[in-house]
Formats: C-alpha cells, sequence, structure tokens
C-alpha cells in the first residue's frame, strides 16, 4: 500500500479556483499533505512572514494529533515556496519536499525518530510541480522544462545521483507517481499518462495512456496491486472524473477498469484534482464544489475486488467558499488529511478524518495559528538612526500602531484601503478603514491611544473582499467592493461615530445603492457631490469598467448619472478605469478651466475626461508608454498641472529594477506629456500615492510608506519613509502598506498595511 501522495493542483485549476483573490503571498497550510506511520506531514509552502514550513504531527499521549516540529530547509528564505510537493517513502523513513527547483531529502532517524536534511538535490532550473518516491528512487516532475529528473541513492554513503532525465512534451511531468519500478507521468495539456519501466537503471516507456477528458492526468496515484487512477478535474464542465486503469498480467498492457464519478457533481467542482488510494479504497478532492469552499469523495473497492461502490461525499460545514477543501489529500485505510489551502483568506487549514468501525469522523482542524504584532499606545517610537523600535525609518516618527488583533478580524483578514473624516462640529479626527470583511471605524482624537469604535459590515450575502474602498461627502463615508458579488455601494452617516457607548459595536448602513454590484473604487468630487465608481462588475450598469457617476449630493439618496469609458484604453479596450480622480480643473488649461475634469489609470494609459454633463461626457486627452506594465493609480499637483502616476506590475514584471513614479505634464489636458520617471531606494511594488501640498505620499507595499518632495514637479526627492514590515525584504510583491490619507489638520497620517495593522505616524520635520 502506498502511504504518499504525489499531488499537482496544476496552475490552470489554481487559476480557475481563485482568479478573483488577493495575489499578495499567502500562507497555504495544507498546500501538500502526507501520511506516515504514526506520524502526518502538512505543508505551508508560502507566506509573507516565513520561509516555508513542513509540520509535523504525532499522535498525543490524549489520543490527539498535536504539533511536534517544524522542518525548514537548511538554506530557508521568505517566499521559498518548501514544501511545495511532498512525497514519502511506503517506510516512511525519507521524505522529500520541493522548493522552486530545488528537492529536499529528509531522514528519520530510527532510534529519536528525529527528522533530518540529508541531502538537497537540484533538478534543473524550472518550477518543480510534483514529486514521488519509491525506495532508493526520487522522481520529480519539471513541466516547465518538459522533463522528469530521477534521483537514486546510489552508494553506501547516501549520496544521491541524476541518474536519468526522462523527457516528452506539453509540460510532460505536471504529475508523477511511482511504484513497483514504474514511472507514471502525467500531461494534462495532452490529456495523456506516460508510463514507463526502469530495468538495470535504464529507463524505457512502456505505453501511453490516452484520455478524452479534457485535463486528463491532472492528478494520478497508484497502488502496490498493479492499479492506476488518474484524474481528469476539467471533464464535463469542470465537474471531473477519475478512470481507474488495471494491468492485465496476460495481455501485459493497461486496460480501463472503471471511471468513478460524483453522484451529485456540478460544474466546476474539479473532482479528480487530487487522489489518494489505498489497496481498500480511494479518495477525489473535488476542491471546486459550492463556490470553490471544497469536498472529497471516498469510494470502496466491492469485495470481490473487481469493482467500486457508489461515493460517499463529505465537505466541513464551517469551510467557507474559496477555502478549496480537497486541494490536497492523503489517505490509509485508517486515517485521512485533507487540506484547504485557501480557508482562511489563503492562510489554510487541514482536516484530520479517523476510521472507527464503517464511520468516518472529523477529529481534528489544524492551522498554524501566527502571533501577531504587539499594539504600541502612549508614548510611541521616534525615528533615531534609521529605525523607530523594529522598524525602518527615515524621518518619520511612529506615533501609535493598533495591530489586526485589536481591529477585531477573524485569521487571515487582511486591511485594505484607508481613508479620513474630520467632525466639523468637534474637530475630531477619525480613521475609516476597510478590510476584507468590514469596514472600521477608528478615533483619532489623542493620536496616541487611537480607539476601535465599531465596524460596518459587507453587504449581507457578499463573500469577502480584498479590495474595499471609502471616500467621504459631507459628512458621509460611501464603501465600495471589488470581487464581492451584489454589494454595491455602502452609504453610512459618519455623524454617529460622535456618541458611541459601548465600543467597539456592530453598525449598520444609513443607505445602499444597487446600481452597481463589484467596483473596484470608488472616487468623489466634493465640490459638484457625484461620485465615480470605476472597475465595475458583477452586474448593474458596468459602464464598461469605466466611470459609473453618481449623484450623491443627498447623500442617502444616490442615484445613477451617467457612464463614460475611453473605449481606447483599457487591457479590454472597454475604457475599463482601475483608479481616477475627478476634479474641478482649476489648472493652467484655459480651455478647460472650471470643468469637472477626470483622470484615469486605465490599465494600458491615462485617460482624461469632461464630465460635466453627465449625460454627454467627453474624452479630452490620453497618455501611454512603450514599457506600462499596469497604469494602477495616480492623482494631480496642487496646481493641477502635473499628474503622478505609478505603475503596478512594471517592477513585478522586470521592466524595472526599481520602484517607478511616472510625471505628466498636464498642463495641457488634450496632450499629456511624459516628462520624467522617479525612480525609489527600493524596488517594492507601488500602489496608491496621494499629494498634499508639495509632497506626495506613496505606500509601496514591502518598503512602506515614502514621502517625496514635488517642490520641482519634475525633479522628485524623496524625503522621509516609515516601513511597516519589520521582516522580509523590500522586493516586488503585493504584502505591506496599501494607502494612506495624508490629509488631516493635525499632520497625523494614517496608513494601512495588509497583515499588521494600522499605523499614526508624522513626519519629524512637521511641528504639530
Amino acid at each position: 500500500m502506498k502511504r504518499y501522495l504525489s499531488l499537482p493542483v496544476l496552475s490552470l485549476l489554481v487559476c480557475v479556483a481563485v482568479a478573483d483573490s488577493d495575489p499578495a503571498a499567502v500562507a497555504s497550510f495544507g498546500g501538500a499533505v502526507a501520511i506516515g506511520d504514526g506520524e502526518f506531514f502538512v505543508a505551508e509552502p508560502t507566506g509573507f512572514h516565513d520561509p516555508g514550513t513542513v509540520h509535523l504531527y504525532r499522535r498525543g499521549i490524549n489520543g490527539t494529533w498535536v504539533h511536534h516540529a517544524a522542518l525548514r530547509a537548511s538554506d530557508a528564505r521568505v517566499h521559498d515556496g518548501f514544501g511545495s510537493a511532498l512525497a514519502l517513502s511506503p517506510q516512511g523513513t525519507l521524505l522529500v519536499a520541493s522548493a522552486e527547483h530545488k528537492i529536499y531529502v529528509f531522514e528519520r532517524d530510527p532510534e529519536t525518530g528525529t527528522w533530518q536534511e540529508t541531502a538537497l538535490l537540484a533538478a534543473g532550473e524550472g518550477r518543480i510541480a510534483d514529486v514521488a518516491i519509491e525506495g532508493a528512487t526520487v522522481l520529480v516532475g519539471a513541466p516547465q522544462e518538459d522533463a522528469v529528473y530521477v534521483f537514486e541513492r546510489t552508494d553506501a554513503d547516501g549520496d544521491w545521483t541524476q541518474t536519468a532525465k526522462l523527457e516528452g512534451g506539453d509540460s510532460f511531468g505536471s504529475a508523477v507517481a511511482l511504484c513497483g519500478g514504474r514511472a507514471f507521468v502525467g500531461i494534462p495539456a495532452a490529456q495523456e499518462v506516460h508510463v514507463w519501466h526502469t530495468v538495470a537503471g535504464t529507463w524505457s516507456e512502456d505505453t501511453v495512456l490516452s484520455g478524452t477528458d479534457p485535463m486528463f492526468g491532472a492528478a494520478i496515484d497508484v497502488t502496490e496491486g498493479n492499479a492506476v487512477f488518474i484524474g481528469a478535474p476539467a471533464a464535463n464542465g469542470f465537474t471531473g472524473v477519475v478512470h481507474v486503469y488495471h494491468l492485465d498480467a496476460e495481455a501485459a498492457g493497461w486496460e480501463m477498469a472503471a471511471t468513478l464519478v460524483p453522484s451529485s457533481g456540478d460544474e466546476r467542482d474539479l473532482f479528480g484534482a487530487s487522489l489518494s488510494a489505498t489497496d481498500r479504497s480511494v479518495w477525489v478532492g473535488a476542491p471546486g464544489t459550492n463556490a470553490y469552499a471544497g469536498s472529497v469523495w471516498r469510494f470502496e473497492r466491492s469485495s470481490d475486488g473487481d469493482g467500486w461502490g457508489a461515493g460517499v461525499q463529505w465537505a466541513n460545514d464551517e469551510v467557507i467558499p474559496r477555502s478549496r477543501l480537497g486541494n490536497t489529500l492523503a489517505a490509509t485505510d485508517e486515517l485521512a488529511v485533507v487540506g484547504a489551502a485557501g480557508s482562511a483568506y489563503g492562510e489554510g487549514s487541514a482536516v484530520v478524518l479517523e476510521r472507527s468501525g464503517d464511520v468516518w469522523n472529523e477529529v481534528s482542524v489544524l492551522f498554524n495559528e501566527r502571533e501577531g504584532m504587539d499594539p504600541i499606545l502612549g508614548d510611541g517610537l521616534n525615528c533615531e538612526e534609521g529605525h523607530a523600535g523594529g522598524f525602518k525609518c527615515g524621518d518619520v516618527d511612529l506615533v501609535s500602531f493598533i495591530p489586526l488583533s485589536d481591529l477585531g478580524v477573524a485569521r487571515g483578514v487582511r486591511l485594505s484601503d484607508v481613508w479620513g473624516w474630520t467632525d466639523p462640529e468637534t474637530d475630531r479626527e477619525y480613521g475609516l478603514v476597510g478590510h476584507l470583511e468590514a469596514t472600521v471605524f477608528v478615533d483619532l482624537t489623542d493620536p496616541s491611544r487611537p480607539v476601535f469604535l465599531g465596524e460596518l459590515p459587507r453587504t449581507k450575502g457578499s463573500p469577502g473582499s480584498t479590495w474595499r474602498d471609502i471616500k467621504v461627502y459631507r459628512d458621509h463615508a460611501f464603501v465600495v467592493a471589488d470581487g464581492a458579488g451584489a454589494h454595491g455601494m455602502q452609504v453610512f452617516d459618519l455623524t454617529r461615530l460622535r456618541d458611541v457607548a459601548d465600543p467597539p459595536t456592530m453598525f449598520e448602513p444609513t443607505a445602499h445603492y444597487d446600481g452597481i454590484a463589484s467596483a473596484h473604487n470608488v472616487v468623489i468630487n466634493e465640490e459638484t457631490g457625484f461620485a465615480f465608481a470605476v472597475g465595475s462588475s458583477a452586474g448593474g450598469e458596468t459602464c464598461g469598467g469605466g466611470l459609473h457617476m453618481i449623484d450623491i449630493r443627498e447623500p442617502t439618496k444616490p442615484t445613477f448619472a451617467g457612464c463614460f469609458a475611453d473605449e481606447t484604453t483599457g487591457r479590454r479596450k472597454t475604457g475599463y478605469s482601475h483608479d481616477a480622480q475627478c476634479v474641478t480643473y482649476h489648472g493652467p488649461d484655459t480651455a478647460h478651466r472650471g470643468r469637472e475634469i477626470c483622470f484615469g489609470s486605465n490599465e494600458t494609459a491615462i485617460s482624461i475626461a469632461d464630465v460635466t454633463d453627465k449625460t454627454g461626457p467627453v474624452t479630452v486627452g490620453s497618455g501611454t508608454y512603450p514599457d506600462f506594465g499596469y497604469v494602477h493609480q495616480g492623482w494631480l499637483s496642487d496646481d493641477h498641472a502635473y499628474f503622478f502616476q505609478n505603475d503596478e506590475l512594471d517592477e513585478l514584471t522586470g521592466k524595472v529594477d526599481r520602484t517607478r513614479t511616472l510625471v505628466w505634464d498636464v498642463r495641457d489636458l488634450e496632450d499629456p506629456v511624459l516628462v520624467n520617471e522617479f525612480f525609489g531606494p527600493t524596488s517594492a511594488t507601488d500602489h496608491n500615492l496621494y499629494i498634499s501640498g508639495d509632497l506626495m505620499y506613496q505606500t509601496n507595499n514591502s518598503s512602506g510608506l515614502r514621502i517625496v518632495d514635488i517642490t520641482d514637479p519634475t525633479n522628485p526627492e524623496e524625503v522621509g519613509f516609515f516601513d511597516t514590515t519589520p521582516y522580509g525584504t523590500d522586493d516586488a510583491g503585493f504584502n505591506g502598506t496599501w494607502s494612506s490619507y495624508p490629509y488631516f489638520k493635525s499632520g497625523m497620517i494614517v496608513v494601512t498595511s495588509r497583515r499588521e495593522g494600522l499605523f499614526v505616524v508624522k513626519r519629524r520635520s512637521v511641528d504639530i
């Protein structure tokens, strides 16, 4: 009986499942699993704080499963992907774990039971998709190279040597399995599984098992009884099937013996994305079930051994959509470990099931509870010699910090946008903070001791959203969310924050606008009283993803006013606006002075539009540049003469090696001219930027808040920074700061940092 799992969840299937999820690095606890003798392993291959980790669990004295050890690579580093694929030898003495293009071999000490890394194997330069081990042989699937590397332990000293490289095409090696001296190599793009055998160290191809179902070969498992199970999770509209082949000893060939299907399957169940077989049963993962909440099926072999009974489905009632329960699994006849790497917004978990007689029971749900950061209240931390406590800084002091745990958020919840409101009657300042599930309100009257007043939950029925954005008009907050179904736009009367008797409290919206469903952001021109939802989708009047214009002059009675989309821009040429700024123009272009002008950041270009007449908005001008990655967001200088724009993907795609801000001369709105590119000191991905006076406030993900002097707009100069992430590196990626609000009269700046919390900071050179 094979006691390890060799499982890929191919990138295509992952994209199907989480296409609208946050691209931030997530821990993915449960991303790979394996079962040994009296122990099992759960991988946590990614994340932002820590290197990849393989967690070892053993049964405790009271019969429960307890965390016993954490295995890491000898050259561990953050983002290393260690544990992306796992395989355990049938004897339970060798464990192999992949990380990028490397394989780490761990060996169990027979006397102490401890696991130690004993070998590091290099397998080409491409990403490893899958691994398998039997005896002294390891298979490594490297589909980016259309190859499977074969390593063998060849001497008494335990050294490993690459003895073969099996090659094919069409992402050969996307899935691998090894049993009885045979190698099984999946090529789901070609709907094939190639079978190889070895004689005296020489590998030869036996046969090719060809299927007609899409993604045939995406997952493979084999039992010692010469049965091979092949998953085709894209079959029948991504419902999925599993085909069972038996080896006919007389004919010396493989024959299809059965086809397993879910009795209640729906489209996009992805049944067959993962497999784990024993001589008695086979477990099948269906991580797409119920909006990717996921489920698993168990099929028992008939008593005569020639057939399979009807499958029994199991799902965890507490698993929410996008958890992808069953994306990985491993099982014996008595124990099953099922991964749900998408649960808790990608932090991940694993469910343990055990057999009692003929009944399987859930006995444990495992996850890695990370320790949050401690609050910083009272005296704050001054920036001295480049540090404020454990935070890197430059002429920016930390006034206070509220960690996620003190904002009432659940595991895995991350912060997003932030805006501010100053009560015109009391002059009290408030932070309005978005996160995956709600909008949070924080009283900043004493900025050294902010008070969490409560939250406005997401619209009932809408899922959690990475992108929750807030703006303010006439003492009302307007909240939208992207990838959030029929969320619409919430309206909240901020004067309700004046007297919160027993904080934190749960608020209800004051009004709701359903002319849109999801929207990436909302923009407000406070001079005219119009809001502009951008990036609208999922229902309502989407306006091609461009400007959905809303009259909010009566804040609690928002009404649709019109659409605008510059269809020469956007990736799909629909005029999609990722973000925008709309102003009553008072700049140097006299032909447009006094008009309502919107500056859109439209993925491929900046777009300038006159929206004074909501029934007849017109394009004024646009600007693009040859090496764009993603035109993300931007802001005008106070005199409306220059537009500063960030590009979200140029660092990630290698178009530039440092954070880049593009400076547009828009003194002629019909002909914007790119006059400079300002490069920051790190390679962090830029996100939001805002301008107040002669200063630009950038939130550049892993490098934190950067303050830039734009007194000379064509030659910006950084004059301060505060890095909210005291770990990791300042590389390109989507972790760390999201946004800032620099418009309080007090000089306080509030900054959201996704996994850390809410920071209140101030420039040292400002007398407050």
